[in-house]
């Protein structure tokens, strides 16, 4: 085993722990809250398939799925892919986007991810991660308070940009999210 099995095994995980969430949680519960001032269950969903195409983009050069049709017309544009944003942004989020919209445009994102991620080889993941870019300004990510919650990732190598926003960052938003989930399941949670 390799470096490069490791991290495509890092990879293959967050997908399959986003999709299986995806695919357990009612759309009842997309756009529900367990506790005030927490996210809710569709938003934590949304954003991290919403990360997984942001590192993508990020480390492949290219244009983001969600800036493509269909989805640059059904995703709010503000939201970009999550980071920084307004909570009352993050909060439209599930209203504007299904749960179906959201498998959907994961496996899109998946299909990408995996695309240019077995074409790499040791060297190529040690290459600078660069976020200031034209297309990421124009995107929006480096507005301050975006850019304060990625700016630590400009100029990391690949690989490490593949363990901590594809990887860490994930799961932990998929703590968070069974977590709160756990409380909507629950009669004794105020909803929000």
């Amino acid at each position: 085993m390799t470096g490069i099995d490791v991290l495509r095994m890092l990879l293959l995980g967050s997908f399959a722990n986003i999709s299986g969430r995806l695919k357990e949680l009612s759309d009842e519960d997309w756009d529900r809250r367990a506790v005030p001032g927490t996210n809710k269950a569709g938003f934590i969903l949304w954003h991290t398939a919403r990360i997984l195409d942001w590192t993508h983009s990020s480390l492949a050069g290219v244009p983001e799925v969600a800036h493509r049709d269909p989805w640059r017309d059904r995703f709010p544009q503000e939201a970009l892919s999550g980071f920084g944003i307004p909570p009352a942004v993050a909060d439209s989020v599930p209203q504007a986007v299904s749960r179906a919209d959201t498998i959907a445009y994961l496996g899109e994102v998946k299909t990408a991810f995996l695309e240019w991620f077995d074409r790499q080889t040791p060297e190529s993941l040690e290459a600078r991660v660069t976020l200031r870019t034209p297309a990421a300004e124009k995107a929006g990510y480096l507005a301050p308070a975006v850019w304060e919650e990625i700016s630590d990732l400009d100029g990391i190598p690949a690989w490490q940009m593949l363990l901590r926003p594809s990887g860490g960052h994930i799961r932990a938003h998929q703590g968070e999210f069974d977590t709160l989930v756990g409380l909507l399941r629950t009669d004794a949670t105020p909803r929000g």
